[in-house]
């Protein structure tokens, strides 16, 4: 399993998550079971992370966390099969994804399998208020979504952007967080520190992604450049160029459908020079730090300095 290096002190925990993810899939008939294990191989596993390190802060054992692990992966697993289908992506990890193999409802159904073996994980930890926060990071997610597939021309702005990027990432990170603390038995504030940690790391590690698309390595992203333009998805960099650029080129044709390869390479290097990047850049880094301030309350122990660590490498990362 290939892992990042803030994640490495954790390895085994992590391989301990992925062999559980595997049994679960291994119970179900072919071929959905080598398909939604093919879905889930070759993500970062932050999500899982953060429950595991969650629960070596507070816990004694972390037994019960591997589930919530899983559940967690499962999740963001579906997520992503769903939003590939609506965005129409033909990858994901450098590999085709599930609804270009598969019809859409069938893809659909596949989502909505994950979403059943996650909640069949977390009903094992019989604790009430896990399934709440479960149950209302599905609302956000789904009605995040839907927002952003409805939103129509001249609704574009920071501020929508910046709610879609809370729905559809900074959620999951933040329910992930707030689970584990409630798992782990934390105090009310320290629940509310995880829940703005996981929060605000979301935001910082969806703004690097979107820039990503603009100076990312397309080997290591699996995907290639231009993905979002291509999709005319407005990221922060595009908000960050149309509003320091009076621009009637190629940014502005792309966002108008004309998405051969000529015009998205046009639009790639006119928002790299714009100075799009690096302001979009500063306001990952600025969440990232804010992500650091709410560790400042919780247990000071390695566990806690590997989730300072990892907000490091979110900002800095290339893929």
């Amino acid at each position: 399993m290939k892992l990042i290096p803030p994640l490495e002190p954790i390895r085994p925990e992590l391989e301990r998550v992925e062999r559980l993810l595997h049994e679960t899939l291994a119970q179900v008939e072919e071929p959905i079971s080598s398909r939604l294990r093919h879905s889930l191989d070759g993500g970062k596993r932050l999500r899982p992370a953060l429950v595991i390190l969650t629960g070596q802060i507070f816990a004694s054992s972390t037994e019960p966390f591997y589930n919530l692990a899983a559940a967690v992966d499962m999740l963001h697993t579906a997520t992503l099969i769903h939003d590939d289908l609506l965005d129409e992506a033909p990858l994901r990890r450098s590999r085709e994804t599930l609804h270009t193999i598969w019809p859409a409802g069938a893809t659909v159904l596949a989502g909505d399998y994950l979403l059943g073996q996650a909640i069949l994980l977390i009903a094992e930890l019989g604790h009430p208020r896990v399934f709440k926060v479960l149950g209302e990071t599905l609302c956000t997610l789904c009605a995040g979504e839907i927002r952003r597939v409805v939103v129509v021309e001249g609704e574009y702005s920071r501020e929508n952007y910046y709610c879609s990027i809370e729905a559809k990432t900074a959620s999951l990170f933040a329910a992930s967080m707030e689970m584990a603390g409630v798992l782990a038995g934390a105090e009310e504030q320290q629940i509310a520190a995880l829940r703005r940690f996981g929060r605000e790391l979301g935001m910082a590690f969806q703004i690097v992604d979107d820039v990503l698309d603009f100076i990312g390595d397309e080997v290591q992203l699996g995907k290639p450049a231009g993905s979002d333009l291509r999709q005319g998805l407005m990221t922060l960099p595009i908000l960050y160029y149309l509003e320091v650029i009076e621009d009637d080129g190629p940014v502005h044709a792309v966002l108008a459908s004309q998405r051969d390869e000529e015009h998205v390479r046009a639009a790639i290097e006119a928002v790299r020079s714009s100075g799009a990047i690096e302001a979009s850049l500063a306001e990952a880094r600025a969440h990232a730090r804010r992500s650091q301030e709410a560790l400042m309350t919780l247990p000071d122990n390695a566990s806690c300095h590997t989730l300072c660590s990892l907000t490091e490498y979110v900002v800095e990362r290339r893929w």
